[in-house]
């Protein structure tokens, strides 16, 4: 009998450890895993609107032992722990994400792995070993489907995060490949959300990678009590992917779910975010930046530009550009977070782009909205979109015409990150946190020994956070 895609990613997630999986990979996992800490910490700036709803949260949910709340001095059931902090790993839009399958694993498997982690005294080993398994199955199911959940107005970490998240989970705890497909099949249930605040400049999307962690420990908690889920829970007439997908499903890549699974590692090839933003926003930051640059050596202000024209793939630039009138003007940091007008006219006009971009005071920079006012955005039919977010930009400055092509997004596997790079990026999310001694506490992250429990790992963060020491 044939088995279905969630009984084989069951028996991979049942029998993953680390020692099925390479060095390589458990390193890398390991980078994702502090990377995720890190603008956790950030989403949890008092500075940040993010920040400030944690905050209240934490005194609702705080309770005296559990799980971390990343940044808030308290502690909560797991669950809720996971929410907590994936939501603030996607609340500045610098959580990871992979290229083609769209999935964004970090903000919502690392909450989820950690949570179960120092709540079930797990150590760091089993912890990295859980959270490649989380990446590898988000990854996979990514593929099934490609950019039509985007298409449809979905969002991928709240859909296929439960089940990377249950995965993980199961793995995490020790449960046997029938109790791991059960809690596929429960988190078919819980498969939601939508894209609409992206339109908006509301913040609910923050939720998707938090709801994912959440919605994939409960279904493991679920299938372990005894409540079963449908082992078709991916090809069934009406499962995941029908359901949400119809009438545009077309040839869905079932084999791709679970192809290589165990030998094919996709986690190292998981891109790290430089900027705060919509990764389609990135590679033309970058290109901006470059024409600069290259108006300086010319002698030319960049408050000389007279027109500007952004080219990228659909679905993702209507995602970025649209509605219009507000992607020009936005009026919250959310807003400008998926604003290529607002986005595009700060790198050309400050020369970067930063968490301070973003804040309240900056949106009403007159020179930054008057030149996004006059940028176009159109259709790139060249892009190789969803494999990368590639920019075109070309800006007319001076009577002249200066022109980018940036083929690979900043931290894709061709445009990667260096350690180093990443470790700044840490230093900056957490200096509201730990002030001076951000880099250090990331090279203490990075080399803690792998047979320490979970709970002494993310106890090397307290000491930065008085109010925790206080409240434990």
């Amino acid at each position: 009998m044939t088995r279905t895609l969630g009984q084989s990613i069951a028996r991979f997630a049942s029998a993953a450890s680390a020692g099925t999986i390479p060095e390589e990979v458990r390193r890398a996992a390991r980078m994702h895993i502090v990377d995720s800490i890190g603008v956790s910490i950030a989403g949890a700036s008092p500075a940040e609107e993010s920040g400030r709803a944690a905050a209240k949260l934490a005194e609702g949910w705080r309770s005296p032992d559990g799980s971390t709340m990343l940044g808030a001095g308290a502690r909560a059931r797991p669950e809720l722990a996971a929410l907590f902090n994936g939501a603030l790993a996607q609340a500045l839009e610098m959580d990871d994400k992979h290229g083609s399958s769209l999935a964004r694993p970090g903000s919502t498997i690392v909450p989820a792995v950690l949570a179960l982690g120092e709540a079930y005294g797990r150590s760091v080993g089993e912890a990295i070993a859980s959270t490649v398994v989380g990446y590898e199955v988000m990854i996979r199911l990514g593929f099934v489907a490609a950019e039509r959940f985007l298409e449809r107005g979905y969002h991928t970490s709240s859909l296929l995060g439960p089940f990377g998240a249950a995965a993980a989970a199961g793995n995490l705890l020790g449960d046997g490949a029938g109790t791991i497909a059960d809690a596929l099949g429960i988190c078919g249930t819980f498969a939601s959300g939508i894209q609409e605040a992206t339109r908006t400049g509301s913040t609910s999307k923050i939720l998707h990678g938090g709801w994912g962690a959440h919605a994939g420990i409960l279904a493991a908690d679920l299938a372990r009590s005894g409540i079963t889920g449908p082992q078709s829970v991916f090809e069934g007439k009406f499962g995941f992917f029908e359901t949400h997908l119809t009438p545009i499903s077309g040839d869905l890549r079932f084999d791709l779910g679970s192809a290589g699974l165990g030998e094919r590692w996709y986690l190292p090839e998981t891109a790290f975010k430089p900027y705060p933003c919509c990764q389609l926003l990135h590679a033309f930051i970058d290109a901006a930046t470059e024409i600069r640059r290259e108006l300086e050596t010319q002698g030319i202000a960049p408050e000389s530009i007279t027109g500007v024209l952004c080219r990228l793939a659909e679905p993702g630039l209507t995602l970025v550009s649209e509605p219009r009138s507000s992607k020009m003007a936005p009026a919250t940091p959310h807003e400008a977070r998926f604003s290529i007008y607002y986005t595009t006219a700060a790198a050309l006009l400050r020369g970067h782009v930063g968490l301070e971009t973003f804040s309240p005071r900056s949106l009403s920079d007159e020179g930054v909205l008057e030149l996004a006012g006059r940028i176009e955005a159109a259709v790139d039919p060249d892009s190789d979109y969803p494999q990368h977010c590639p920019a075109r930009l070309t800006v007319e400055a001076d009577g002249r015409t200066f022109a980018r092509h940036v083929p690979f997004h900043p931290g894709s596997p061709e445009a990667a990150l260096s350690g180093a790079d990443v470790r700044a990026k840490f230093e900056r999310n957490t200096r509201w946190y730990s002030g001076s001694g951000a880099e250090a506490l990331f090279d203490r992250l990075m080399a803690f020994p792998e047979e320490v429990p979970v709970s002494e790992f993310l106890g090397t963060l307290h000491p930065a956070d008085s109010r925790l020491r206080k409240a434990s």
